[in-house]
């Protein structure tokens, strides 16, 4: 490769610094695409787009070479692409039992030092196994704000969400679930799932792909981290 050439191939570092240019113009330039589109007061506009999990979901089926990866202690992932969101899953397995995985899930005060990106979450209400979330973000510098009902279902092996329909959140739609279940024939350890599916409305793809891809893999090993510790 030539010099010349080599001033106009992409990096790795190139993309990176692509990526926090754009973001950075996109907050100043395009600021009401910023949190403060979010409201507690006002309603989303809809009582959901995206189908809801109502029922404990299927485990995903594993391949052996996925099989594999998850018992050397690296997690898989799987995701779908589509012009106004997208969906994702992500397996792992963690030596660990569902009750210490639910008790780390479930420690929302937690999350603003054990999550990336989170600044803010908070229990807003509870109704009968519902809690109510109020999660605040920032990635790259794009501040975002959500409102979800989490249906906790621990006897069934797992726990949904949908957006909180009441309020205004800066997604369009929002529905996924965590999945709890022992592993086959290894005592401690236990295989958790983590599932996204959303809409986005006006804003950058990095958020789409953030909110389908590396918060699915972030959320898996926080978890594991984490429930581990215990």
């Amino acid at each position: 490769m030539s010099y010349a050439d080599s001033m106009h191939t992409p990096t790795p570092a190139h993309a990176r610094l692509f990526i926090v240019i754009m973001a950075l113009l996109f907050t100043f330039i395009v600021p009401q695409h910023s949190a403060v589109a979010a409201s507690a007061t006002e309603p989303q506009g809809h009582r959901g787009i995206l189908a809801p999990i109502t029922s404990a979901p299927a485990g995903v089926v594993l391949t052996p070479e996925e099989r594999t990866q998850l018992e050397s202690g690296k997690h898989i992932e799987r995701h779908v692409k589509r012009d106004e969101g997208g969906s994702g899953i992500a397996v792992q397995y963690i030596r660990a039992t569902p009750e210490q995985i639910w008790a780390t899930i479930l420690s929302y005060h937690r999350y603003k030092s054990w999550v990336k990106n989170v600044v803010s979450c908070s229990i807003y209400r509870r109704e009968g196994n519902a809690i109510f979330i109020d999660m605040q973000t920032s990635i790259l510098g794009f501040r975002s704000q959500i409102f979800t009902k989490n249906t906790v279902q621990k006897a069934e092996g797992y726990m949904a969400w949908t957006l909180d329909y009441d309020r205004k959140s800066d997604v369009n739609d929002l529905v996924g679930y965590w999945r709890v279940q022992p592993v086959e024939n290894q005592p401690g350890m236990t295989r958790l799932e983590h599932s996204n599916s959303i809409s986005m409305r006006g804003v950058p793809g990095f958020l789409v792909n953030y909110m389908t891809r590396d918060a699915l893999a972030e959320g898996t090993a926080w978890v594991k981290r984490e429930a581990e510790k215990r």
